[in-house]
């Protein structure tokens, strides 16, 4: 495999945006949340609602009933509702600038090889054309021009392999990968996804 310089590709030109590639990939995980944690109100704890004590005589607070977030089994306040929204958004620009600097981030990690997109759909052959660059403990993002059927039965089993198109990377994928190998085509479809974008 050989190494992207430089001189390679444009997309490389230019400096590392640390704060829009930080701002990005904490939109990005947020984005990846699901509300599904929920906590139970004192209203919907199923606990009596007696008096714990009489009112007066005992030196205790107090306390109505049994439900209050005070008491353990009692409801919490203020907990998840399940109805959270964490969804941040990002201007198309700034996807696109983001996307470009964890590429530059990345450069010594980035490799060109056709190889990996002319599969058969057998493990074996994603095994050898990912050649040195598959490790047990190395993540490997695949971009490729189109995500064929073959391609996807080719790294469908290898666990630590993760296939995308040039279309569709972004910066979480980009920036999660230990390497990062894409054909010439892949490379040519990023350098026209990317003309659009500005330093910001």
């Amino acid at each position: 495999m050989q190494a992207v310089t430089v001189s390679t590709s444009k997309i490389f030109a230019g400096e590392v945006n640390e704060q829009l590639l930080s701002q990005a990939l904490r939109v990005y995980r947020a984005n990846l949340r699901q509300a599904t944690a929920r906590t139970k109100t004192r209203s919907e704890v199923n606990r009596t609602k007696k008096k714990w004590f009489k009112q007066k005589g005992t030196g205790n607070a107090r306390h109505g009933a049994q439900t209050p977030a005070l008491f353990v089994g009692g409801g919490v306040a203020h907990g998840p509702t399940g109805e959270q929204n964490y969804h941040r958004n990002l201007t198309t620009k700034m996807k696109l600038s983001a996307l470009r600097s964890s590429l530059i981030a990345q450069l010594p990690n980035i490799f060109i090889e056709d190889k990996v997109a002319s599969v058969d759909g057998k493990t074996k052959t994603g095994v050898k054309a990912l050649a040195d660059k598959l490790t047990a403990d190395k993540r490997v993002l695949v971009i490729v021009d189109d995500k064929t059927p073959e391609i996807v039965r080719t790294y469908n089993n290898l666990e630590m392999v993760y296939v995308t198109t040039a279309e569709r990377v972004n910066v979480l994928q980009t920036a999660n990968a230990d390497t990062i190998v894409m054909t010439k085509k892949a490379l040519a479809n990023l350098e026209k996804r990317l003309a659009t974008a500005k330093e910001q």
